[in-house]
């Protein structure tokens, strides 16, 4: 009777392993599981974090385009003749 019970208390222990291994949040902390499992969520946030400083680098380069692009059409429509007469139209001027 003693060798069923002890049987069985090892049949348990290995059901609970298994489990334990296939369901990670049922990693006790602490443990080697759960150290993985923060190592791969670190290094998930360090390539976001350099996504991130990219996305920042393309975003100000392209404001520093853009700005250069306004100042080189402010600087040639102010250097276009004008006919005498011709009526001045200024194409931002919100009349709502």
């Amino acid at each position: 009777m003693l060798c069923l019970w002890a049987l069985a208390f090892i049949l348990v222990l290995q059901e609970r392993d298994l489990l334990a291994a296939a369901d990670p949040v049922s990693v006790l902390p602490g443990s080697l599981g759960r150290g993985s499992w923060c190592n791969e969520h670190d290094t998930i946030h360090e390539r976001l974090d350099v996504i991130e400083e990219k996305v920042i680098k393309a975003v100000e380069h392209l404001e520093s385009e853009v700005k250069s692009l306004l100042n080189i059409i402010s600087e040639t429509t102010s250097n276009i003749p004008i006919a005498p007469g011709t009526p001045l139209i200024d194409i931002f001027d919100d009349t709502s």
